[in-house]
């Protein structure tokens, strides 16, 4: 049976409506999110992250550098109890995380969600046993170096890759640098540029699916850290897909 031009854009409707309810419905509010959480809702636009990285129930996550666990709480509500969460950090990382992430795991809860402790040579994922990958905030760390912190990048990008199931999905969010300036605001500044990030993945068999303009500030000034006062949660926020 054949389907006129309108049935197919009608069902095309139904079913971005339908993705978009489900996702929309996230429980930002709930008794167990912190405040802490509650107040980065209103700069890291949660819903809309999600809704944009097309994460589904029953879904395979990895949260690769999740420190506190911000997203891998927020994707367990999405991937539902029969898919699960790797919350991922390293023991480098932990000295960053604060009480955040044992406040979150300490009543067992989020039984979908798994602590995931590995360093970045050696993740030990499985082939082809991920559905997607959440890279929020550390794609410029793979760049910057400092007492007890030093990521391979051509490692762990390779192990990215090999453990994504084919069609698989890399979301990378990112502090911008400024344009040509690849990862030398990646030591001090704690940017990226964009572009450079395109080309590198695209070298390790990433196709670039799109990006959102979501987390964009036209008035970030690139020359500062963000963690400085004047932009902390507001920088320029880059936001890609990428597919295996």
């Amino acid at each position: 049976m054949k389907l006129s031009f309108k049935s197919l854009v009608t069902l095309a409707l139904f079913a971005f409506s339908a993705q978009t309810l489900a996702n929309s419905a996230l429980l930002l509010n709930t008794p167990h999110r912190s405040e802490q959480d509650k107040l980065r809702d209103k700069t890291s636009k949660p819903v809309e992250i999600i809704q944009f990285s097309g994460v589904k129930p029953e879904m395979q996550v990895l949260d690769l550098f999740a420190g506190g666990g911000y997203y891998s709480e927020l994707l367990s509500q999405v991937v539902g109890p029969k898919g699960k969460v790797l919350l991922h950090n390293n023991e480098a990382y932990l000295a960053y995380v604060g009480k955040e992430l044992k406040t979150r795991m300490a009543d067992g809860s989020l039984t979908n969600v798994m602590q995931y402790m590995q360093e970045a040579d050696d993740l030990s994922l499985s082939d082809n046993s991920l559905d997607s990958v959440f890279f929020v905030m550390g794609y410029h760390d793979m760049y910057h170096q400092t007492k007890g912190w030093a990521i391979d990048a051509e490692k762990l990008l390779k192990q990215l890759y090999k453990a994504l199931k084919p069609g698989g999905t890399l979301l990378v969010i990112d502090h911008s640098a400024p344009v040509g300036t690849g990862i030398e605001y990646s030591q001090d500044k704690h940017r990226i540029a964009p572009e450079y990030v395109i080309k590198e993945l695209k070298k390790y068999g990433f196709q670039f699916a799109k990006q959102s303009e979501l987390l964009a500030n036209a008035d970030d000034d690139y020359e500062i850290s963000p963690f400085d006062p004047k932009v902390y949660r507001k920088t320029d926020r880059f936001v890609m897909l990428f597919r295996k």
